[in-house]
């Protein structure tokens, strides 16, 4: 039985560790993820509004990259191009932000519509978004992919908010490293996965998401590795072509393109530290 003390110890301790593993709940992040999620929902109701082709026109940055014919192009010179008809309409349902508070993710939902958004959608889908903070603190696509799938539901309208768990220490060259040290992540995740008896159980956080195309999200660690231990092809090379990092070097994305068994795709994975030097996937999606 515990004594008087013990409880009253805890009583006083717990208040503490519930700050410490929230701590990065801050102000400033939390006020810049809710303008993040603004943005999202404007980029959403620009589609519908304006037009789909607009709206990229209008929130990708300069540098944007979007994938077409299993190559990944810049965004602003695909839309510029590309005689898009019919609208997209999209709903996020998940954001997070790094812990410097100039990178971020959303992901949800979207569908398709042949002419205008009011009528029955014709196609369905998910997509992932990565956000850059620009110089006069607006937000602005730096990647966005998609894939489709059957439709689904999402019966909760609230996006749900994800914060950092971990405060990387303070170096110099930390958007350098970081990149780095996923970069290689990322490669030796697919490569040991032909070799190794347990490959996705390091690399897999709790709450990863897992997209592919004609298939529902597969939500959750253990989902994720019964699938990816049944559907892994090891004849397939995965080539990383950039990895961009926030500047408190805890949140990176990956992208690059898929080949081999006469196959060809591209894929998206966003890294998140969850503690010291140890790198964790919480997003992945492959379009093949």
């Amino acid at each position: 039985m515990k004594s008087h003390f013990q409880i009253f110890k805890f009583t006083i301790l717990f208040p503490l560790f519930f700050s410490i593993s929230t701590f990065a709940q801050d102000p400033k992040q939390k006020e810049s993820l809710q303008k993040l999620i603004e943005t999202e929902k404007a980029f959403a109701q620009a589609s519908i509004d304006k037009g789909t082709k607009n709206a990229f026109l209008e929130f990708l940055n300069k540098e944007s990259i979007v994938f077409d014919k299993s190559m990944s192009v810049n965004g602003l010179e695909y839309w510029q191009n590309v005689d898009f008809k019919g609208v997209n309409t999209w709903q996020p349902i998940q954001a997070e932000i790094a812990g410097s508070s100039d990178l971020g993710y959303t992901l949800g939902s979207f569908q398709f519509h042949n002419n205008t958004a009011e009528e029955k959608p014709s196609a369905f889908g998910s997509f992932v978004t990565l956000w850059k903070k620009q110089a006069d603190n607006t937000w602005k696509v730096a990647v966005d992919m998609i894939v489709s799938h059957d439709e689904v539901i999402n019966s909760n309208q609230n996006v749900t908010e994800n914060y950092p768990i971990f405060k990387p220490s303070e170096l110099k060259n930390q958007v350098v490293l970081a990149e780095r040290m996923v970069f290689m992540n990322d490669h030796f995740y697919w490569k040991n996965a032909k070799t190794s008896l347990n490959p996705f159980e390091p690399h897999l956080s709790q709450n990863i998401r897992v997209y592919r195309k004609n298939l529902k999200p597969i939500i959750g660690k253990e989902n994720a590795k019964v699938f990816l231990k049944k559907t892994y092809d090891k004849n397939l090379v995965y080539t990383g072509l950039k990895a961009i990092s926030s500047n408190a070097g805890d949140l990176v994305c990956v992208y690059g393109v898929i080949s081999g068994a006469g196959k060809s795709g591209t894929y998206l994975r966003i890294w998140k530290q969850e503690a010291k030097d140890s790198w964790k996937m919480v997003v992945e999606m492959v379009d093949l």
